[in-house]
């Protein structure tokens, strides 16, 4: 019976081959409803919310809402700037008076309040109790500043930006012949240029890596159409993939970080799981089998692997869930379903593509040919230098597991100094509204915009508490640069505490920290419940939540790592080096990364700080993803060597075999992954460059030094004890039943005993 004849795997394939026609019918209408819906995505393309269900900030966000339904669940501060003329003089009362008329009766807009001026000797006319302590922030007189309250989702108040920052710009450059421009400034403007910029990256970024991947494909295969089925595969995938979110775009609104993310991984788990499959197909055609025998092995082995793989991702992304900020279930959802849509198209569209292919496959025109002998040597060469390699390192695996594994730990020691946090994104965002307004209130009220709100709640219509000594003590931080308090006469006081940094510095984080564990406990009134909010308090509940739920994160990946690698396996020890093994590559990756991201310093577009932080969701969804994706190479590698232990039992002869099988190809799929995801370095987003580098970097490590040196020089070391597994009653064969019939030729504790 030829290999994979039973195989549930190998018989899908059979049935794809048989009616292919109608399956590349049906992708072919997938990817067209994606290229035709990617339009109106892209339109769509929205932050998600950005608030942390059930933290301090959200409940504070509710109660200023119903308290004081004027300022809206979100303040944003209208900066009127013009370097020209004072704020008190008639063109720019005119100014400011046409944009608080235009502002004012748009949708999602609850209330408009004049700050003090610079130069302006009168009281403000509302709300002049607690404004006026604030006077003394103010320092620049060509600027003037409007408080505006705002509600509505964080989705609703990004639409309605762009229409309202055009309409309170023409107001006043109308109203003042050009002398004063208005700029709107707030997380969610902030979110709202973010998202434009992301969308403008995403053509620049995919213009890269396209070329780029399929270029490596080529050098690496030396044959273009065997290059193009890849790429054909994940170009699938991934407009499928779009075309789904395009339909349910009202139901699951996509950020512009998914996109980029869902393409980036989407190309490469897709040209990857392609790429191992067809590899193994062709290796099937060597040996002399028909196109049809050689789909079966290949389905019912590496397919098989594929499988696994793919739902090891999933069970991974499902992690995400934990961390209470919705970005994160976005991204979960994200990316499990580019995940699950590649997995459908490698067992159901990638057999056909290949038997309807397999002549063309190996064509090779002379240029390629003599590109591959320059670039890489010829067939013999280069695995006679891998049989080399092999048996070299076979020979001396204590070395090279030593001088590596202490390299990769030196790389990751600055990974403890990782500072998260929120950029400016300064230069992406060069020349927009928001930045430009955040350069002028940099050198005037930098904390305008930071204001950290202590709410205090009390029974309907009793006595206002006193919060002098709140007050006092607020004052002697060296950190705030005003404070003052609001009452709603009925059941609401709010102390206003203005810090002196842009609400994206550490150091206003600090302070909200500070005034939630210490201050505000031993100063505000007793027996009277606390809530700290406003735009710093949401930063630091992020911070709070991703670094909380980050063990949470890392302890249900590695479980699920091990527990699925011992079922795949069938050991213990190899689940415990491939976990050690992506640590290590993780930690090295992070190292790096804070490297060469984490610095301070100053944009010379903008002229504002760049503290070189790390945005919060970056090290979750990286740990996450490089997780999975090194577990697919582990699964490949050992799954391989597994596999020629089962029908030798000689390990040293396994685990040369199995490398010499894999490396070339485990290479040229990590390169076209770091190829994806290393094409995020151009764009202009820090965040972005960040997640790109810090993938791409522990991949190459991963395919490279681990892979390729570690993993096998331990097994070499391990020996016969890489296949031990417990024998207690029943484990051994419920383990041993995951694997197909016909790829199990003996159980795994019968070979060691054999050993």
């Amino acid at each position: 019976m030829s290999v994979g004849r039973g195989d549930p795997l190998a018989r899908l394939a059979v049935l794809m081959v048989r009616y292919r026609a109608r399956v590349f019918a049906g992708w072919l209408v997938a990817a067209v409803i994606g290229l035709i819906g990617l339009p109106y995505l892209l339109g769509s393309v929205s932050s998600p919310t950005i608030e942390v269900s059930g933290s301090e900030s959200q409940r504070a966000g509710a109660l200023i809402s119903a308290g004081l339904p004027s300022f809206g669940n979100d303040q944003m501060i209208a900066v009127l700037h013009s370097p020209m003329h004072s704020s008190t003089d008639p063109t720019f009362d005119a100014a400011i008076n046409a944009a608080i008329a235009a502002l004012g009766p748009m949708d999602g807009v609850d209330g408009i309040v004049l700050l003090p001026r610079v130069g302006d000797a009168r009281p403000v006319q509302v709300l002049t109790e607690t404004l006026e302590p604030l006077r003394p922030l103010f320092h620049d007189e060509h600027t003037a500043y409007l408080l505006v309250g705002m509600s509505g989702d964080d989705r609703l108040r990004q639409n309605r930006v762009p229409m309202q920052q055009a309409v309170i710009d023409e107001a006043t450059r109308a109203a003042s012949a050009g002398a004063v421009r208005a700029y709107l400034l707030g997380g969610t403007s902030f979110g709202q240029a973010v998202q434009e910029a992301e969308i403008s990256d995403l053509m620049r970024i995919e213009l890269v890596a396209v070329p780029a991947a399929i270029l490596v494909l080529l050098v690496g295969l030396r044959a273009p159409v065997a290059a193009l089925v890849p790429v054909l595969i994940a170009a699938a995938s991934v407009l499928s993939t779009l075309g789904l979110f395009a339909l349910i775009r009202d139901i699951f609104p996509v950020d512009g970080m998914l996109l980029i993310g869902v393409n980036a991984i989407g190309l490469g788990i897709g040209i990857d799981y392609a790429l191992f499959v067809m590899n193994r197909y062709r290796e099937e055609l060597a040996k002399g089998a028909d196109p049809l025998a050689a789909i079966r092995a290949a389905s019912a082995t590496t397919g098989r692997t594929v499988v696994y793989s793919a739902l090891i991702l999933l069970f991974a992304c499902l992690s995400l869930f934990l961390v209470r900020w919705h970005i994160f279930a976005v991204a979960a959802v994200g990316t499990m379903t580019v995940i699950a849509v590649t997995a459908v198209a490698s067992v159901s569209l990638l057999p056909a593509v290949l038997v309807a292919l397999t002549k063309w496959l190996e064509w090779r025109p002379p240029g390629i040919s003599r590109l591959g002998r320059v670039w890489l040597g010829e067939n013999g060469e280069a695995a006679g230098r891998l049989t080399r390699w092999t048996d070299h390192l076979m020979r001396h695996p204590w070395p090279y597991t030593i001088a590596v594994t202490a390299g990769l730990m030196l790389a990751a020691v600055p990974t403890p100094n990782m500072t998260l946090g929120f950029d400016s994104e300064a230069r992406a965002l060069a020349d927009t509204p928001v930045i430009t307004g955040f350069a002028i209130t940099d050198r005037d009220a930098p904390g305008i915009g930071a204001t950290v709100t202590i709410l205090l709640s009390r029974p309907a219509d009793s006595a206002e508490p006193n919060v002098e000594p709140l007050l006092a003590a607020l004052r002697a931080d060296p950190e705030v640069a005003a404070v003052s308090k609001l009452d709603n006469g009925v059941d609401l006081t709010a102390v206003l505490a203005v810090p002196k940094h842009l609400p994206t510095s550490v150091n206003v984080v600090d302070l909200v920290r500070r005034i939630r564990t210490d201050i505000a406990p031993t100063y505000a009134p007793p027996g009277l419940p606390v809530t700290v909010g406003g735009p710093s308090a949401l930063i630091s509940d992020i911070l709070t939540e991703t670094s909380t739920k980050l063990w949470w994160v890392v302890g249900w990946v590695l479980a699920l790592m091990f527990a699925v690698l011992v079922v795949v396996l069938r050991s213990v020890i190899l689940p415990l080096k491939a976990i050690l093994m992506s640590l290590l590559a993780t930690g090295a990756s992070f190292g790096l990364t804070v490297l060469v991201f984490q610095r301070g310093v100053s944009d010379q577009v903008s002229g504002l700080a760049n503290q070189g932080l790390i945005w919060p969701q970056v090290p979750l969804i990286v740990f996450v993803v490089l997780f999975g994706l090194s577990t697919d190479y582990e699964l490949f590698l050992v799954r391989r060597i597994q596999e020629e232990y089962l029908a030798t039992g000689d390990n040293r002869r396994s685990v040369a075999v199995g490398l010499q099988s894999t490396a070339r190809s485990i290479t040229l799929a990590a390169v076209i992954l770091a190829v994806g995801f290393g094409s995020l370095l151009v764009s202009e987003i820090n965040g972005l460059k960040s997640f790109g580098f810090a993938i791409a970097v522990a991949l190459i490590i991963d395919a490279t030094l681990i892979r390729l040196v570690l993993v096998p020089a331990l097994m070499q070391i391990m020996g016969r004890w890489n296949w031990w597994i417990p024998s207690w009653p029943g484990f051994c064969r419920s383990v041993s039943s995951t694997e197909g019939p016909s790829e199990r030729t003996e159980e795994v504790p019968a070979a060691v005993a054999a050993r």
